[in-house]
């Protein structure tokens, strides 16, 4: 009998060099995405590509615009193929006409921490009307590099005023200490650092020095007004306002040196009786932040006032057709004053079976919704709710909506929930564990070819020495 040989040890497997990462499928290419702003509203994606597509090819352009409305926001963003023509096309369009509009066009900036924090920005005032943003613009450009000018206009016309922002503080500071206080066109430039909105307001309302006076008497001259307000401190400048034929229109201004001498007056002056009149003496105010203010305190007259109109209104369905307006508000009158009752109807006159009922107040119209809901009456079981407008309604909806939704999902993650859920196994299958996994073992396979024709070899001479013997 034959001895198998014994089996060949596989060598190791080569060392694997390390793999190189994948190539990027594409270069990695600084921005090339101007923003442009300043858009009128009717400017369209195509028209702007139009525009920029005279100064070199476009990969893609996006005028943004409202979610809600889907209305233009005035700004968009051109992106180019490489950023030697996007600074091309700032360079040729930058303050140029689209639809009747200049055009703000500046770097993208996905960080808009420089662009809000106003570090390297300046207000210019006492701006003459014929000065525009290019013109701005090329005045200050020579202390750095702007980012952004721009001339504030309304109805095409120039405000008196306009921002400038650099890319570094430095430049900003060297173009104020420089053109603040100089001459253009005529006038005398103011040149400041950039206050916001916010902070201005509130140093405002701290360090006024001008005050306005009201219900001012007809025959209430300046000097007076001068010495009355003269008690409290040194007053630079006081006016009367006048219509065109001279006479009082019983309003004026009255102007200190020092903030605290103005507040002193404010304290001291407001109500108080000049002449045959009682004066109203306020800050002075700029006639948007006046008209700002007024339209704040007419919307929250407005509200509180709709806010009250809602509580008193019930609503009442389940009303039978023989209900009209009298027997309806006959059912509540005994409730509270009610203002208004009304059956709603189709045009033809047939009854929808719901109405409304108002009462003077609202804790009216609560004690007769809870007295009433539900009862029984002659003419049925009507029901009541306070009255509720469409968008309330669908507001309701959707929240009653979301409610729902959140209560009807199970959590993805069982655990995370602090709730137990019991670990069902299939009935009719035993599920083993998976196996390890082994590193891989590389096989020779010539030899193993070999023992294989070998071993064939064998078995086929010791079948044959087997037959022979039988015969």
């Amino acid at each position: 009998m034959v001895k198998r040989p014994p089996r060949s040890t596989p060598p190791p497997p080569p060392p694997q060099p390390p793999r190189p990462p994948l190539p990027l499928l594409l270069p990695v290419m600084p921005a090339a995405s101007p923003y442009v702003g300043d858009l009128d509203p009717e400017v369209t994606e195509s028209e702007l590509g139009d525009k920029f597509a005279l100064i070199a090819p476009l990969h893609s352009v996006r005028v943004c615009r409202s979610i809600v409305t889907g209305e233009s926001l005035c700004y968009g963003y051109v992106n180019f193929w490489s950023p030697s023509d996007a600074s091309k096309a700032m360079a040729c369009l930058n303050h140029t006409d689209l639809k009747g509009k200049s055009m703000r066009i500046m770097w993208s900036q996905k960080d808009p921490s420089l662009r809000k924090s106003g570090v390297a920005n300046l207000f210019v005032k006492n701006l003459d009307p014929s000065i525009s943003s290019a013109h701005l613009h090329s005045i200050f450009g020579k202390f750095g590099i702007v980012l952004s000018c721009k001339v504030a206009e309304e109805n095409g016309k120039s405000k008196g005023f306009g921002y400038v922002q650099f890319d570094k503080e430095e430049a900003a500071m060297a173009a104020q200490t420089t053109l603040h206080d100089t001459m253009l066109e005529g006038k005398k430039l103011y040149v400041s650092k950039f206050v916001k909105d916010s902070e201005r307001k509130a140093a405002a309302e701290v360090n006024f020095t001008n005050l306005y006076v009201n219900n001012l008497a007809d025959n209430m001259t300046e000097d007076i007004l001068k010495d009355t307000f003269s008690n409290f401190g040194e007053v630079s400048s006081v006016q009367i306002m006048k219509d065109n034929e001279g006479n009082s229109r019983g309003f004026g201004f009255v102007c200190f040196y020092s903030p605290d001498d103005a507040k002193n007056a404010l304290a001291n002056m407001n109500g108080v009786q000049l002449g045959s009149k009682t004066l109203f003496v306020g800050r002075a105010q700029k006639k948007s932040e006046r008209t700002k203010m007024l339209k704040h305190a007419h919307k929250d007259m407005f509200d509180s006032h709709m806010g009250k109109l809602k509580a008193s209104n019930l609503y009442v369905k389940n009303l039978s057709n023989s209900i009209d307006d009298q027997k309806l508000k006959e059912i509540f009158v005994t409730h509270g004053t009610i203002t208004s009752a009304r059956v709603m109807r189709y045009d033809n006159g047939m009854s929808k079976g719901f109405g409304f009922v108002s009462f003077s107040t609202p804790e009216e119209a609560k004690a007769a919704l809870d007295e009433l809901n539900g009862a029984v009456h002659e003419e049925g079981r009507p029901y009541m709710a306070i009255a509720q407008c469409k968008e309330d309604r669908l507001k309701e909806a959707q929240n009653n909506k979301k409610k729902l939704q959140n209560t009807s999902t199970l959590p993805l993650n069982p655990s995370s929930s602090g709730i137990t859920y019991a670990q069902f196994q299939p009935l009719c299958f035993s599920l083993p564990t998976c196996p390890p996994s082994y590193a891989p073992v590389y096989q020779s396979f010539v030899s193993h070819l070999v023992e294989v024709w070998v071993f064939s070899i064998l078995l086929q001479e010791r079948i044959i020495s087997k037959t022979s013997l039988h015969l």
